[in-house]
């Protein structure tokens, strides 16, 4: 699915407005890239084996023991581990969902279940309520759960917190600095769960995973942490105005309860429109159809600011005129 993933921005030349990437762009990295260029002269030596050191800044952070924490590159590195970690598990995977799931589970087979839960779900932004969650979990004690929560911070909802999941012998809970903190070049995430469950997959690291410069500006990161505040009341009022303005356009969407929108187009295909945008307008969405169970006319887009939003709206009333 890597070739098909989102935010191709890298294929093109001209983009003025990511649609496409559900991370929030608003965040200033200058702290940061002073930071790092202050201490570039760390990718001289190796870094450590296990970053040990960060996963238990972030542990301090959130409250929990070290034990529970387990630093990856990238929360796509997590899910792979995972699944060769639970390979004897038969994979439950809700549809449409991210696809790395069911590429990494390819040849999970066995009597017990993985469930494979995105909170907020990518592509629609839906989120499952929690208590519908707790009573899935508790009424399938021998399964295990993996819940997604990369895009916890773009949702008012209430969903499960890294606290609650330490306390389940069955949970695991993925977390992505990329999406919090908008640095998804650095590749950096973690996962929480109980000290054992993390055993059973730490077990499968491969040394080295997160490098040098990752661990320094994920310290950096965790320190001026009251400097990236994503602003998820606007994200989520501007993606209920862009939803009713898409409606009145004849596009419809599925329900969200983030910053994301999943769309379909009445006839045209999400393919034609994707370079329709960012030729003519430099606006870069997410060509949805290769996400299972969807179809050529589905698309997706992550709000971004009013001014931005309303660029995109005025550019789709421009294509749709010409149809």
């Amino acid at each position: 699915m890597i070739n098909g993933h989102g935010d191709d921005i890298y294929k093109y030349n001209d983009v003025r407005c990511n649609f496409s990437s559900n991370i929030y762009a608003g965040f200033s990295h200058h702290g940061l890239f002073d930071h790092l260029r202050k201490t570039v002269h760390l990718i001289t030596n190796y870094p450590e084996p296990s970053p040990v050191s960060l996963e238990k800044r972030i542990a301090e952070t959130k409250g929990i023991d070290a034990e529970c924490v387990m630093a990856t590159n990238g929360a796509t590195e997590a899910i792979y581990l995972i699944a060769r970690t639970f390979h004897h598990c038969e994979p439950i995977i809700p549809q449409p969902t991210f696809s790395e799931y069911a590429d990494a589970c390819r040849d999970n087979r066995g009597s017990r279940r993985i469930w494979w839960l995105c909170v907020p779900n990518n592509p629609t932004g839906h989120v499952i309520p929690k208590k519908e969650l707790l009573d899935t979990i508790s009424a399938n004690s021998n399964d295990v759960f993996v819940v997604d929560a990369s895009y916890s911070a773009y949702t008012k909802q209430d969903v499960l917190r890294v606290e609650e999941v330490v306390g389940f012998n069955n949970v695991i809970m993925l977390c992505s600095m990329t999406k919090d903190y908008g640095v998804p070049g650095l590749r950096l995430g973690y996962v929480v769960g109980n000290s054992r469950l993390l055993d059973m997959i730490r077990a499968n690291r491969s040394p080295w995973s997160v490098n040098a410069l990752a661990i320094e500006a994920g310290h950096y990161l965790l320190a001026h942490n009251n400097e990236y505040t994503i602003p998820v009341d606007m994200l989520v009022s501007e993606r209920q105005r862009v939803e009713r303005e898409l409606h009145t356009k004849g596009i419809t969407t599925s329900k969200s309860d983030s910053h994301m929108l999943l769309c379909r187009l009445p006839h045209s295909k999400a393919c034609d429109l994707k370079e329709y945008l960012v030729d003519r307008y430099g606006i870069l969405i997410r060509d949805a159809s290769n996400f299972e169970t969807l179809t050529p006319q589905h698309f997706r887009i992550a709000v971004q600011t009013e001014k931005q939003n309303d660029e995109l709206l005025n550019a789709l009333t421009q294509w749709i005129s010409q149809l």
